[in-house]
Formats: C-alpha cells, sequence, structure tokens
C-alpha cells in the first residue's frame, strides 16, 4: 500500500519529523511538496502523501520522487479506493477521509505536521515547528492568506487560525489552528489522531475543528510567533464573505481572483456622467442621524455604489451623506429612473452640503442591461421604491460583489424573506431617520 522511495535499509531509524499530505493529486500538490524539499530543517524528513482519489495527474509524483533530496523519504500511500463518503467510502469526513489518521499511525516519527496539498510552507516552518515543540505537546506557526492562483500573500490570518483562546472561534471553539500550520506529538497527542477521520458539521466537514478541540482540552500548545505557512483561500469557503470585510478593514487591495468580477461602477460609467465623480474630502456632517447605518459603511467600506430605482434622488442624497459621516469618499451611481427633477434637486443639495463631485447620474443611454453586459460589480446596491418583486431583484443580484450589501426600502415582507434564503443571505433589518424602514441582505460566497 505504502510505496517508498529512497533506499530502504535507510530508513527503520526514526526520521526528525515526518509531513502528512493528503491529496486528490491536484497540480498545486508539486507546489506543496517542493516546500518541503526546500525546508532548512536539519534532520532527516519523511513525507506521506496519501492519495483520496486521482483527480489530477498521478505522473508528478514519479517527477517529485526524481527532485527528492537525499534527506528526505518521499512515501505514497495509495490504496486504490477511497476512504471517504463523498467518493464512496465508509469515513464520515468527507475531505480527506481516514487519512491523516492512517499516514499519523504510519509516520517513522513522533513529531508529525500536516500539509494540504493547496497550501505551502516558508523554509524554516519545520525547524520552527520542531523548535517550539520542545517542552510541549503540540506546536503552530501563524498563516498568510493567498489568493487562489496566487503566490503573493494578501496578510497574515490575524482572524482564524490564531491559536488558543483567540480570534473569531474563541466563543464557539475556544480558538483554532489551521492543520498546515500545526506540528504534534504524536506519542503524547494519542487521543487527537483518530478524530482526523471523523467530522463536526453535517456537510463532512470540521474534522480540523475536533483534533484541535482534543488539542486544547488535553495538551500543552507552544507557538513559534512566526508566520510560515501560506493558505489559499476559497472563494467558494463559507467564511469567504468574512475574509472579503476583514480584508477591506485593513485597506487592502484586492484581484479579480477574489472578490470576482473587479469591473468598477465608476469605470463603466468613465467620463459620460452628468457629474464628476473626483473623491471629494468628507466634509463635517455628523449630526448624529443614523449612527448604526454608518457603522455599517464603516465595517463594509465599500469602494462604490449603486442607487437603483430612486425617482426622487432622495435615496441617493442619504447615501452619499451617509458614506462621508463614515469618513468614505466611495463614489456613488444613480441610475434610471431619475429625471430631470431629481438631477435638478441632487445638483443642488449636493452642491450646498460640500459634496459635488461625490455622486455619478447614469446617462439616460445606460441602464442596468449595459453594467450586467460589461459584467460591472459593487459593494453597495442600493434600492429606491420604484424596484418591486422578485424578477428586479433576481435581475440586479450580479451587480453585486461577494460580501456585498443589497439595501431595499420597507420592512422586507415574504417576497424579500424568500429571495434571501434561496441566495443563503440573511435577512437584517434596520430603521433610517430620514428614509424610514429598509432590510438588508449579505451576498455570500460562491
Amino acid at each position: 500500500m505504502i510505496r517508498p522511495s529512497g533506499e530502504r535499509t535507510a530508513r527503520q531509524a526514526p526520521f526528525g519529523v515526518a509531513v502528512v499530505l493528503p491529496s486528490l493529486l491536484r497540480s498545486d500538490l508539486t507546489r506543496a511538496v517542493r516546500s518541503v524539499f526546500a525546508q532548512d530543517f536539519g534532520d532527516r524528513v519523511q513525507i506521506l502523501v496519501g492519495v483520496d482519489v486521482p483527480l489530477g495527474d498521478p505522473e508528478q509524483l514519479e517527477g517529485l520522487v526524481q527532485e527528492c533530496p537525499s534527506h528526505i523519504a518521499l512515501d505514497v500511500f495509495d490504496p486504490g479506493y477511497s476512504t471517504s463518503v463523498r467518493h464512496g467510502g465508509v469515513h464520515e469526513n468527507r475531505v480527506s477521509g481516514s487519512l491523516r489518521t492512517i499516514l499519523t499511525f504510519a509516520a517513522n516519527s513522533r513529531y508529525v505536521a500536516y500539509l494540504d496539498d493547496d497550501n505551502w510552507w516558508a523554509p524554516n516552518h519545520l525547524s520552527s515547528l520542531r523548535t517550539a515543540i520542545d517542552g510541549a505537546d503540540w506546536s503552530w506557526s501563524k498563516r498568510w492568506f493567498v489568493g487562489p492562483g496566487e503566490r503573493e500573500p494578501i496578510c497574515v490570518d490575524e482572524w482564524e487560525s490564531v491559536g488558543l483562546d483567540a480570534g473569531v472561534f474563541r466563543e464557539r471553539f475556544g480558538g483554532f489552528v489551521d492543520p498546515s500550520s500545526l506540528m504534534i506529538d504524536k506519542l503524547r497527542c494519542r487521543e487527537a489522531v483518530p478524530a482526523w477521520a471523523n467530522t463536526a458539521f453535517s456537510d463532512g466537514r470540521g474534522s480540523d475543528r475536533l483534533v484541535f478541540d482534543v488539542l486544547a482540552k488535553n495538551y500543552r500548545p507552544q507557538g513559534t510567533g512566526l508566520a510560515t505557512s501560506y493558505y489559499t483561500i476559497n472563494p467558494d469557503d463559507i467564511l469567504h464573505v468574512a475574509r472579503l470585510r476583514w480584508f477591506r478593514q485593513k485597506g487592502l487591495q484586492l484581484s479579480a481572483k477574489i472578490v470576482g468580477s473587479d469591473v468598477t461602477i465608476a469605470a463603466i460609467v468613465g467620463a459620460g456622467g452628468e457629474m464628476a465623480a473626483t473623491p471629494a474630502p468628507p466634509p463635517a456632517l455628523d449630526d448624529g442621524r443614523d449612527p448604526v447605518f454608518r457603522e455599517l459603511l464603516s465595517a463594509l467600506k465599500p469602494r462604490d455604489a449603486l442607487v437603483v430605482g430612486d425617482p426622487e434622488g432622495e435615496v441617493a442624497i442619504h447615501l452619499v451623506e451617509a458614506l462621508r459621516k463614515a469618513g468614505s469618499a466611495a463614489p456613488v451611481l444613480a441610475i434610471a429612473p431619475i429625471g430631470a427633477r431629481a438631477y435638478e434637486r441632487i445638483e443642488e443639495r449636493f452642491a450646498a452640503a460640500g459634496l459635488a463631485g461625490a455622486l455619478w447620474l447614469m446617462p439616460r443611454a445606460k441602464n442596468v442591461d449595459d453594467l450586467l453586459e460589461q459584467a460591472a460589480t459593487t459593494d453597495l446596491l442600493r434600492l429606491g421604491p420604484a424596484v418591486v418583486g422578485a424578477a428586479e431583484l433576481a435581475r440586479l443580484w450580479p451587480l453585486l460583489r461577494p460580501g456585498g450589501l443589497m439595501i431595499g426600502p420597507g420592512q422586507g415582507n415574504k417576497v424579500i424573506e424568500r429571495f434571501a434564503r434561496a441566495r443563503g443571505g440573511d435577512l437584517a433589518r434596520m430603521r433610517l431617520s430620514q428614509l424610514g424602514a429598509c432590510w438588508i441582505i449579505e451576498k455570500g460566497a460562491g
């Protein structure tokens, strides 16, 4: 079952560390394994690649065997079937079945680190984890977030994989450490090893939560304090919306691979708008109105916003004022139906408030179809009273980026509730001092 590389006679002595790497043989596997080859660890290393199902090219393993340094053993475990219920096996972990459990026990080292095939490590990852685990039962590193298909990191994860009693999982799980940032002493942490084959959630995910729970409650940790693991984020992950918000709060510029379409509203309208979109500095307009709405905008940090179905222009005026109170100079585009009277009123109101240049008025030759055709998206979609019915909402929905907000008038009826539920969004409600009640749907990932 295990196909070893290297000289068999040199393999009985335990390795300094072992690396367990479950895989579907995706193309990223080569990058992951090469990052182990490049480690500065000063002892022998065993890599155990476990094949769940070979969805990718198995020939890449042969190339890696040829590249393998002399102090590293690259072993492949391929039973010819999947151990996961996802692919017809019996173990409830749908991500890797029982591979991590099997290979942890099979590793010829008491110190085991874990690596997913779409992630990779900095050269000092294993050495720093091995140093940290002395005097402890398990050790962990910080990690970098990386966009799909990219190599340059976005930022260090300050929210999720941040250790014991910390981060956004503190209340629910007591903290968290990602498997690709983890090393355990398997002789001390015996109770944690079988948990890799189990699941915490009904969809078959969450073995990492179970393992962390056992480690956190029963064994002593020690962090390296270094960010040496590179974690590829998945836009279809349930946490993707939250991550986008965290990234915005840090003022990070994100690629289209992360946020979806990155064609901005302002870029589509260009110089054809009735008013220039040069951001004006936020004026002193804070009169205490709608503080909750301002907090919401401060957290979202929209790059731009779109107003649809606002015949009188009141919704657009209120939105721009709220953005400026929140310290944002994001441009706002107002689209038809807006009549000549509304144009005049908006211009007068904005000039009086010092907001000139904050709003685009969509040329009458352009409409929602133009934006959809050019795959334009926005962070904030504000609906006026002229937008009614589920069909119109569905037509506008593609204009919203993942993590963005759709805000409409009123408390939200059954139609709105069904629309939100069908798209996996939560429906929230608030009341604004100028415009009254409104409902809010956050667009999830995927």
